[in-house]
């Protein structure tokens, strides 16, 4: 731990999703280079290409709009989803061996560099999955809504649009910007 702690105060967090932010110790909140607390607006702009959370939130929008995803689109998203969590957890600083998960020990040179080869790979694996879902949720949103309401959404988004999370803080639902 104190190792991993080390690395983390000197390189610093480069974290910009804002479900995953919430997870990191309070303490971490100076160290992340996007700031302390990540906006739900900002996500677009901010999120990286290859961060494993946005990945595994394609299957959360696959399941959201279920019956415009073809089953075989959700299997796809299930397993990179699956896979994103193996590399995630295997990262992170707690035993998971006894699930048949190895270590990917980020604190050192190696573990980044295999850390960044998965994470690479995934980000490579997603992109179609991505390009087919987003074709899926442009036909949901043209069979489901009328152009007026699509319209009127863009100029009154819901308020989880607007929504806010730093480390240590509540999910992001409970904690919406005033």
């Amino acid at each position: 731990r104190d190792t991993i702690n080390a690395v983390v105060e000197r390189r610093g967090i480069d974290c910009t999703h804002v479900d995953a932010l919430r997870f990191f110790a309070p303490a971490a909140a100076p160290l992340n280079r996007l700031g302390s607390t990540l906006e739900r607006r900002d996500q677009v702009r901010n999120e990286q290409k290859g961060c494993v959370h946005a990945h595994m939130d394609l299957l959360k929008i696959a399941m959201r709009i279920q019956p415009f995803v073809p089953a075989e689109l959700v299997a796809d998203c299930l397993e990179l989803a699956v896979e994103c969590r193996r590399l995630d957890v295997a990262a992170s600083p707690y035993d998971c061996t006894g699930w048949g998960i190895d270590p990917v020990p980020v604190e050192r040179a190696w573990g980044r560099k295999l850390f960044r080869q998965t994470q690479k790979q995934l980000m490579e694996k997603s992109e179609s999955v991505r390009v087919q879902l987003l074709d899926c949720y442009d036909v949901f949103l043209t069979l489901a809504f009328e152009e007026i309401i699509l319209d009127e959404a863009i100029l009154q988004p819901a308020p989880e649009r607007f929504a806010k999370t730093e480390p240590g803080g509540m999910p992001w639902r409970k904690n919406l910007i005033s």
